[in-house]
């Protein structure tokens, strides 16, 4: 096992340069950079359309939330974007996820159901004048990821992903165990109040060698991200200023498992206890100065008990 994970802990890491058809367009790194700011967050998602005649749709899904977008990457061919939710009248700070955007990708990491993820090979055709996102649980471990283009015309910038399989969401991951997949399709657009994410989702029942046995429901989703004055993020900011070091270190570990390794699971729990938890009390910790950053190798090991690396693939350089 040691050998298994020695190249993750000590690999010095090559990533992929995108974008082998030359710079993005400006007017895409415009878009993706003008998700970030201060946000109002309305979370709408509402089950359609029964899909077996057993199956009852679902209550409707509304919530509401302040949240500010920080870009903490920004080179030309990569751009990442840090959700954080303020909680408790705005005195608590939830690292949410993380929206991690790739020029011409040709690694694309895929959910396959049950916590394993594979990565996918796209060729440069495929990749071609696309960009992946990435989408990232709150414990920085993958959660979804695919490629689609960014359009502008009619003065509507938009930018839409191939159908995805993601894993439950949060609002149903503690309280549904019918189904284990939504294949959903992703749709990111500025708007004149901020910027919108809209899903088309079919739910999606596994057997038991992981392939599809039946879908269960179609859903839609529409979240409203409204730009606000009127909220103090300065917890939010705070926070992020005091841990985005450890954070960095955690994302690391994950590039590098997904540059590496061809497939992987993650485990929900190791000890009683899952990675988010592990994490975020080293976090608060670090944020309370009752500990300083660990080095790389010390959260590799930390996550590692988590994870199950399957295929080792050295990086294409």
């Amino acid at each position: 096992m040691k050998n298994k994970y020695k190249s993750i802990i000590f690999f010095t890491l090559s990533i992929l340069t995108p974008g082998f058809g030359g710079t993005p367009p400006e007017e895409d790194r415009k878009a993706i950079l003008a998700m970030a700011g201060e946000y109002e967050v309305d979370f709408n998602f509402a089950e359609t359309v029964a899909l077996q005649p057993d199956y009852q749709l679902k209550k409707e899904y509304h919530e509401t939330a302040s949240e500010i977008v920080i870009v903490i990457e920004d080179t030309p061919n990569r751009i990442a974007l840090q959700h954080l939710l303020l909680t408790g009248n705005g005195k608590g700070v939830v690292k949410h996820w993380t929206q991690i955007w790739t020029w011409e990708d040709t690694r694309i990491t895929e959910f396959q159901g049950r916590e394993n993820w594979k990565i996918r090979q796209v060729s440069e055709s495929e990749a071609r004048g696309r960009w992946s996102q990435l989408v990232t649980q709150v414990d920085d471990s993958p959660r979804y990821e695919s490629l689609g283009a960014w359009k502008h015309d009619g003065g509507y910038s938009r930018w839409q992903s191939a159908p995805t399989n993601r894993p439950l969401p949060r609002r149903e991951n503690t309280s549904r165990k019918d189904y284990e997949v939504l294949l959903s399709i992703n749709e990111h657009a500025l708007t004149p109040q901020g910027w919108i994410h809209y899903q088309d989702n079919l739910k999606q029942v596994l057997d038991g060698d992981g392939k599809v046995s039946r879908y269960l429901a179609r859903e839609r989703g529409l979240n409203h991200y409204d730009e606000t004055k009127e909220t103090d993020f300065t917890a939010a900011k705070e926070y992020w200023t005091a841990t985005k070091d450890f954070w960095k270190l955690v994302s690391t570990f994950w590039d590098r498992v997904e540059q590496e390794q061809a497939s992987f699971e993650i485990r929900k729990e190791v000890d009683g206890k899952s990675l988010g938890k592990t994490l975020f009390e080293i976090a608060g910790k670090i944020r309370d100065k009752e500990r300083p950053v660990p080095s790389y190798d010390e959260v590799a090991a930390l996550i590692l008990p988590f994870v199950t690396l399957k295929d080792h693939v050295q990086p294409q350089n």
